[in-house]
């Protein structure tokens, strides 16, 4: 396939483009399954590892497979930026950010979609520590933790042995009930859930479980949500997200190109079900399938909607409902959340800026989210406010209950 488009030493640019390019013509499955068939299994085998998944439609073709667990292994930007540059694959750092925000998400759904990837993932597993090439013991040490952690958990289930030795983790729990949360949303975009719990804690030297709790209050939780006696958006008489709904009147009022004052001439666009509507619309009106707001100025070749909508910023802030966060503080307020301390938030996605304000405000000690690609400013705002921020890592929600019952 590479030597057919004489990408004998292609760029990640070049692969992200060729990966875009099938599935948009054959589907988003469409690696994954020419990957199945030419997988050749030989004898006695203990798993197939597939690596650097990029789409959410391989996710979903893969999880038809029992016993198939997927694993997003993280590492802060940082350290993945001087890994890469470090081992050639990438020249400099500006090289690196634009693939980067690239593979996190793609506004088109053939593309990288890295993002949903990782909510859809099974297991998370921190990377961020630095291992010598020749330090051979600390290697072993890492791949045992996680072998002993996940892996054999996973071939015993599969052989239906019991596992009482593997209990899950205070983490694990509760960020299982923040996810469970999140499915009480009523969100046509992302379902949000948080938990803030109560916790006193012993420090402990293992890699996995960094403490043993002494004591775990669940004292709050919330989800995403317009505020209470207000109506979701499905049921409002526009039936859409609100913001896509907004933004959809305001392109029908772009009559003119922003840059250069040519007049603009839209024309229909075809849906993959064959539905044809107007150039501006956000969702397809018979599929209800996510459609672009795209337009080309023919004379300046500026993309007329993005350019313009994006100047009227209001309209990003339009949405109606409550973040996850907020609600979670909210509850907390309305329980006399003055008499708990040590106060911990479990997120399934990295907190905006808004919430991080409140999060610093209501006293909160620690966060710890399940998003790989935390904001820059909301983390500034929790490091100066004095509020610990960690990466979750263990087994999530989609797996818990398949690796954590009792036989």
């Amino acid at each position: 396939m590479l030597e057919q488009r004489n990408l004998r030493n292609p760029t990640v640019e070049q692969l992200q483009d060729l990966g875009n390019e099938l599935r948009a013509e054959y589907g988003n499955s469409y690696l994954i399954k020419r990957l199945l068939e030419n997988i050749k299994v030989e004898g006695n085998y203990r798993g197939i590892i597939v690596d650097s998944i990029r789409n959410d439609g391989e996710v979903h073709t893969l999880k038809q497979f029992p016993y198939f667990y997927l694993f997003s292994i993280q590492a802060d930007q940082s350290i993945r930026c001087d890994r890469t540059i470090k081992i050639g694959k990438f020249k400099n750092k500006e090289e690196f950010y634009k693939a980067d925000e690239r593979d996190q998400a793609e506004d088109i759904p053939y593309g990288q979609q890295v993002k949903k990837c990782n909510y859809l993932a099974d297991i998370i597993i921190i990377n961020d520590k630095d291992i010598h090439k020749d330090a051979v013991k600390d290697k072993n040490q890492f791949i045992n933790d996680i072998y002993n952690r996940f892996i054999l958990l996973i071939e015993l289930k599969k052989e239906g042995k019991p596992t009482p030795q593997h209990i899950p983790s205070i983490d694990e729990t509760l960020m299982t009930m923040a996810y469970v949360e999140s499915r009480r949303s009523s969100c046509l975009k992302r379902k949000v859930g948080a938990i803030i719990a109560s916790i006193d804690v012993i420090p402990q030297e293992s890699f996995f479980d960094k403490s043993i709790c002494e004591s775990v209050h669940v004292v709050s939780s919330g989800y995403n949500e317009v505020p209470f006696g207000a109506v979701p958006c499905i049921f409002t008489e526009y039936g859409k997200c609100y913001r896509d709904y907004l933004l959809e009147e305001h392109a029908k009022k772009i009559n003119y190109c922003p840059t250069c004052g040519k007049k603009v001439e839209l024309p229909l666009i075809k849906c993959k079900c064959g539905y044809e509507t107007a150039n501006y619309l956000r969702v397809c009106p018979q599929c209800k399938r996510e459609l672009e707001i795209e337009y080309f100025c023919p004379d300046c070749d500026t993309e007329v909607f993005k350019e313009y909508l994006q100047t009227d910023g209001k309209l990003l802030d339009m949405c109606r409902a409550l973040h996850a966060e907020e609600n979670a503080i909210l509850n907390l307020i309305k329980t006399g959340g003055k008499n708990f301390h040590n106060l911990v938030l479990y997120t399934t996605t990295y907190p905006c800026n808004l919430c991080a304000n409140k999060i610093v405000a209501a006293g909160i000690k620690k966060v710890i989210y399940a998003d790989p690609y935390p904001m820059r400013e909301a983390k500034d705002i929790l490091e100066k406010g004095g509020v610990k921020t960690e990466k979750f890592q263990g087994i999530k929600s989609l797996a818990f209950f398949r690796l954590f019952y009792i036989m």
